[in-house]
């Protein structure tokens, strides 16, 4: 069986943008956790104003899969002038236990 994915993405959105950011992924909310492999796809409100999607998919083929998803092909498209580029992404996978 494949290893599990988690991945957390920092957001960074540009002054003026973070309602916007903070609106577009809670609307695609649904639709992204529909894409094949995706068992959690969470946003977190940073202290510090920055937004953290905290992902997990079954595999590492299902996270890379899913760039090419339309809900996730309409985020990039629309974030693309609204948050620093580019996003930092943190590709994890659980140390076993000893």
């Amino acid at each position: 069986m494949p290893e599990a994915c988690t991945v957390f993405v920092r957001l960074i959105p540009l002054p003026g943008h973070r309602e916007f950011t903070m609106s577009l992924i809670q609307e695609l909310l649904t639709d992204i956790r529909a894409i094949s492999g995706c068992e959690e796809y969470t946003l977190y409100d940073e202290v510090g104003g920055d937004l953290i999607l905290h992902e997990r998919w079954s595999s590492r083929h299902h996270w890379q899969a899913h760039f090419e998803a339309p809900p996730i092909l309409r985020l990039k498209a629309e974030l693309a002038d609204r948050v620093e580029l580019p996003v930092e992404r943190l590709e994890t996978y659980r140390v076993p236990r000893p």
